[in-house]
């Protein structure tokens, strides 16, 4: 109750301050699977989320919360952010760079609550974008590289699918592992008169390495699971 009302709070802050090249989004919805840096923190939760945009001269920041909500082994994470994109080349392609900080708070699941920094180089075009990311996470000492591709594609009727496909090396003190991942996310945006409501579905292929008595930060192995998640998002 305490993480919903903190949800509620931000929300609210949010509100009062958003403006002009400002957006709020609150989203609800269910996964079997909640993935951090290619591993399962929460099995099979309902969602709720909140967060913000807010583009200014020099930079966009936002800031964000996950609720997952699992009678007493619920958890959340907060992230905030700050990134920027430039035009590269005549509009072909650009370059965006950000930077994060988030807190996991992993409630009474037995998971250790961490903080993660981590920085993101991508090249957004009209074929596809390609990235690569750097993960440290202070508290389990942990530090990860990733490299992905994805590509934002419209269907007819306003449906839009988001294929990607990501792999990653995470080394640390308990165990080194590597994660890689093929994902699609299908949303259809709605124009409402209080914003635009988009339903989304994720469907990925999950695989990772890690040894199994290292369960002190994730809770399973993926080896060729199916993940997804579903829900509502509410932007405005």
């Amino acid at each position: 109750m305490k993480k919903v009302l903190v949800l509620v709070s931000l929300l609210t802050a949010l509100a009062v301050s958003a403006g002009d090249n400002s957006n709020i989004s609150v989203e609800a919805g269910y996964n079997n699977q909640y993935i951090v840096n290619g591993v399962a923190r929460s099995e099979g939760t309902a969602f709720v989320g909140v967060g913000a945009v807010k583009s200014l001269k020099y930079a966009d920041v936002y800031l964000g919360g996950t609720l997952l909500a699992n009678g007493d082994l619920d958890q959340s994470h907060w992230t905030l952010g700050t990134g920027k994109e430039v035009s590269v080349w005549k509009d072909v392609f650009s370059a965006r760079a950000d930077a994060t900080v988030t807190r996991h708070q992993a409630g009474n699941f037995g998971i250790p609550n961490s903080t993660e920094f981590g920085v993101k180089l991508a090249l957004p075009n009209k074929l596809a974008t390609p990235y690569v990311r750097g993960s440290f996470d202070i508290d389990l000492d942990q530090k990860g590289a990733f490299v992905g591709l994805e590509r934002a594609q419209k269907l007819p009727f306003g449906f839009v699918i988001t294929p990607a496909v990501e792999y990653g090396k995470v080394f640390g003190a308990s165990s080194d592992y590597t994660a890689v991942n093929a994902k699609a996310s299908l949303t259809r945006p709605f124009e409402t008169s209080f914003g635009v409501l988009t339903p989304f579905a994720t469907v990925g292929w999950y695989d990772n390495n890690f040894k199994v008595g290292n369960y002190n930060w994730a809770t399973r192995e993926f080896s060729g699971d199916v993940v997804y998640s579903g829900g509502l998002r509410l932007t405005f």
